[in-house]
């Protein structure tokens, strides 16, 4: 068929075939590959999340059973404590496994063999301390038993005892280096213990006996310095007791017994001559001088008895001597400064000659007349009363003239 190249070339051209550019192919493919490799990275991410994930959970559960351990380590302590425990570490574990058990049940199977490692760390640990504390207790114990006995022996004077205690603890409660001056301080303060039981006991007995008391029978130290502190204080105590018993003695007319104010270990030594001085009766001076001190006698508990016992123990015959202890508690219900003022008026009119020269018997007889009318005045009637009786006493005193031996 002829073909006219007129018409070929009015006809469209045919389509061309499908090329693939080179580049083009080279992009695909690594468009594929980075597709791959990020699922890859995907995937690979998500297992190391899960792995952190487990991890976390895992630590979480740790920590609360940490918490648990401890728990279980205190209910095991408890229950031990109330035990006689003879194998420690056997006794341990059989009260621990249980409670262990149950707790690690309780965990999830991935933190289960992580736990157990961890529950016998802490068990062994745990069993240590716990058994260090039990015998620190004990100790603690015996150490508190051992005092108690001690201390006791000294408190009950017992320095025998009380040394033999303090040699059952050398070197176990006592350092061995510290156990003679130890020993020294525990005899002196079951010494001072004695006495002081004693003292509290009978005390007038006591006195007498400390008084005569050898040094080797007496505490040393401070313990001593102690000791005569309450010695003063007994003695005080004891004295006023005594002080009032003679009082009440004389004032019925009974004589003190010697030997009893011998041992009572309060009278001065200058009472206890007194006291074996034969009895002789008073002068009208020395009447006036007794009344006087009577009178013009301190208040208070410190100077009641000393006087108290000068009058018990005085060389009087007791018909006279019951007449002071009377005075003495009539001048009681009546103020010192009252006492003190009109004793003292009555002296200066005796001492001024108004009542008849110094010294002569007529004087002093005058003297000890008005002593023994003004305070009953005073302790009846007041002060006011009083002030007016001695102004009466000295306007109606006589003058009297008073000549020595060269006056003519």
């Amino acid at each position: 068929m002829a073909i006219h190249m007129k018409e070929w070339g009015m006809l469209q051209a045919p389509s061309p075939g499908v090329r693939i550019p080179v580049p083009a192919g080279i992009g695909w493919d690594n468009a594929a590959h980075g597709l791959g490799s990020g699922i890859s990275s995907l995937l690979a991410g998500s297992a190391a999340l899960a792995a952190e994930c487990e991890e976390v959970n895992s630590t979480g559960e740790l920590a609360a059973f940490s918490g648990k351990l401890q728990k279980i380590g205190e209910e095991t302590r408890a229950e031990l404590a109330e035990r006689e425990v003879k194998d420690w570490d056997y006794s341990w574990k059989q009260a621990w496994s249980p409670r262990l058990a149950e707790a690690v049940a309780e965990l999830s199977p991935e933190a289960r063999e992580a736990g157990q490692l961890l529950a016998e760390a802490y068990s062994r640990s745990a069993s240590v301390q716990a058994l260090r504390d039990r015998e620190v207790a004990q100790l603690q114990r015996a150490c508190s038993g051992w005092n108690q006995q001690l201390e006791a022996a000294v408190q009950a004077g017992d320095a025998a005892a009380a040394d033999a205690w303090l040699q059952r603890g050398a070197g176990i409660f006592v350092p061995q280096e510290e156990l003679d001056s130890q020993r020294s301080l525990v005899r002196s303060r079951a010494c001072a213990a004695g006495w002081k039981a004693a003292l509290a006991a009978a005390p007038m007995q006591a006195l007498a006996d400390y008084a005569e008391a050898a040094p080797e029978g007496l505490p040393q130290g401070e313990e001593a310095a102690l000791l005569k502190s309450e010695v003063e204080r007994s003695r005080k105590l004891a004295r006023a007791g005594f002080a009032a018993q003679l009082a009440a003695c004389v004032g019925a007319e009974k004589e003190p017994d010697a030997a009893e104010m011998q041992r009572a270990g309060v009278l001065t030594p200058a009472q206890l001559v007194s006291s074996e001085a034969e009895k002789k009766p008073l002068s009208g001076g020395e009447w006036c001088v007794w009344l006087r001190r009577v009178d013009e006698a301190a208040s208070g508990e410190e100077a009641l008895p000393g006087l108290q016992l000068d009058i018990a123990t005085a060389a009087i015959p007791l018909a006279e001597r019951r007449v002071l202890p009377e005075r003495l508690a009539l001048a009681g219900q009546v103020d010192e400064a009252d006492r003190c003022t009109l004793s003292r008026g009555l002296w200066q009119l005796y001492e001024a000659g108004q009542l008849g020269c110094p010294g002569d018997a007529a004087a002093l007889e005058r003297l000890g007349e008005l002593q023994r009318r003004g305070l009953p005045v005073l302790a009846r009637e007041g002060t006011d009363a009083a002030a007016r009786w001695l102004e009466q006493v000295r306007a109606g005193g006589a003058r009297w003239v008073c000549f020595g031996e060269n006056e003519k």
